[in-house]
């Protein structure tokens, strides 16, 4: 079985050396490397990982605080922390990290972590998650499909709305969303919309024969002609 691994180090020959190491043993396969933990984040509710190795200090968003964050997901990667500084490492394992590694890194000592990771991933159950990355006064929300009442693209960026708050979306476009999360009950309405189905209040007749979708929250927005016979026949009227 394949591990899939993520690199996050904002440093490129840390990830150069990590990814060096990782080579001599088939078995880890490399799912992604990241210079932010913004991107990695993103990517790891969205996608399989097995294992992240993670650097401890980043720019904006330092790899402990990334870790706490995927610590409160289901099913989070197995996670070791390769870093030049010895003093994270009691906060390191505070978050559940499988292993604390030093820069430079000895290969002995990374065949041991190897070992040890191998040891965790098998048998585990693969992680299922789904949630939408969004960022707010410098920290990450990971919101649930089932809390977002749409999507919607303001001057070129995705936001999400939830209830009365509207959040930028990190790591996708629309196209991105509707692919994601067409089989949660998500239906794109218009080029700028894509509603949760489940969040749909009433349907209101408009001018012309066509319709304004009233959400939970009370936002009403128009129906695209082109999607409303798929759109009646999903509600059946």
């Amino acid at each position: 079985m394949a591990i899939r691994t993520v690199i996050v180090d904002d440093e490129k020959p840390s990830r150069e050396e990590i990814k060096l190491f990782l080579k001599r043993f088939p078995n880890f396969e490399l799912s992604g490397e990241f210079d932010n933990a913004f991107d990695a984040l993103s990517f790891m509710v969205s996608t399989t990982v097995d294992v992240a190795f993670f650097d401890i200090n980043m720019p904006g968003f330092d790899g402990i605080r990334l870790a706490e964050v995927l610590k409160g997901t289901e099913n989070s990667p197995v996670i070791v922390f390769v870093t030049a500084y010895s003093e994270h490492a009691v906060k390191a394992f505070e978050v559940d990290a499988v292993d604390y590694i030093l820069k430079p890194i000895d290969e002995g000592r990374f065949v041991k972590t190897l070992a040890k990771i191998s040891s965790k991933v098998k048998g585990k159950t693969p992680p299922n998650l789904n949630f939408v990355v969004c960022e707010f006064q410098g920290e990450l929300i990971l919101l649930k499909p089932e809390d977002v009442q749409y999507f919607y693209v303001e001057k070129g960026k995705l936001f999400v709305r939830k209830k009365s708050e509207s959040l930028p979306v990190k790591g996708m476009n629309l196209q991105n969303a509707e692919k994601r999360f067409v089989s949660q009950n998500f239906f794109r309405i218009n080029k700028e919309y894509i509603i949760n189905l489940s969040k749909v209040s009433k349907i209101i007749p408009w001018f012309k024969g066509k319709y304004l979708i009233q959400m939970e929250n009370g936002d009403k927005l128009p129906l695209s002609p082109h999607h409303q016979k798929e759109f009646r026949d999903r509600f059946r009227f």
